[in-house]
């Protein structure tokens, strides 16, 4: 299963922010990043013009008594917007949206607030940044473990984002369709059961997709189920089979200073 990576800016729940600061709340150390950046799926680099990155801890506690917000304003977000991200201990610990042409920001609350974009729009000149990034396939948690300790190695490398690896693997059951299993819905609430005497029901998860052989054979329901290969190898139901195991895939970002 492939990690889609959201393409809205993420904000950490586990910092408090006032409407009129952004940064009220965060402890400055030596391992403290401030980055403003265009987002990497803006291929067109549209706000290079005002990356930047502060990294000594003097001038970011300067930052953060300067930076403000002004009056909430309807919820926007541009595309490409610009990010503003707080690293930490090559953690993105924070991550704010900034709609240049809109002049406002969207917090880690989900509201919207006017912003002035001169407070970072002369920072690239004192304070400039440019950034690549990688997209690494990973088989396993372990795997992308070891490739993360070693990519704190070196020097350019800045944060990343992790894969989650929540399932294990998947694998495919297909219900002929009948009386008894007449949709998806009652298909699921058939099998449930059967995986909760294997594995908790927070370690598996049944679905339906419209992939091509759903699409293609309307006499059937084949159903997707998540979870550990120990469900796969124990699960056994009377007149059905349990298909196609693979394990999880997952996908990394890597960014690194160019």
């Amino acid at each position: 299963m492939k990690k889609t990576l959201l393409l809205i800016c993420i904000f950490s729940t586990s910092l408090t922010f006032s409407q009129k600061k952004l940064f009220d709340t965060l402890k400055v150390d030596s391992n403290t990043k401030i980055i403003g950046r265009y987002p990497q799926y803006d291929k067109k680099k549209t706000y290079e013009k005002f990356n930047f990155v502060i990294e000594d801890s003097i001038s970011i506690e300067n930052f953060k008594r300067n930076i403000s917000l002004g009056d909430e304003v309807k919820n926007s977000i541009e595309n490409p917007c610009f990010k503003l991200t707080i690293v930490k201990n090559y953690d993105e610990i924070g991550s704010w949206t900034i709609n240049p042409t809109q002049k406002s920001a969207m917090t880690h609350d989900g509201h919207t607030y006017k912003f002035d974009i001169s407070q970072i729009a002369m920072l690239n000149a004192t304070n400039p940044f440019d950034y690549v990034y990688e997209i690494k396939e990973f088989k396993s948690k372990l795997e992308y473990q070891e490739y993360l300790i070693a990519q704190k190695k070196n020097t350019a490398f800045l944060f990343d984002y992790g894969p989650q690896f929540k399932y294990e693997g998947s694998f495919e059951i297909e219900f002929k369709k009948s009386e008894e299993f007449s949709s998806p819905k009652k298909i699921s609430e058939y099998l449930e059961p059967f995986i909760e005497k294997i594995a908790n029901k927070n370690e598996f998860s049944v679905s339906y997709e419209l992939n091509e052989k759903n699409m293609g054979d309307h006499n059937q329901f084949t159903m997707k189920i998540q979870g550990s290969k120990k469900i796969f190898e124990k699960l056994k139901l009377k007149k059905l089979k349990n298909l196609n195991w693979q394990p999880t895939i997952e996908d990394a970002y890597f960014f690194y200073r160019k």
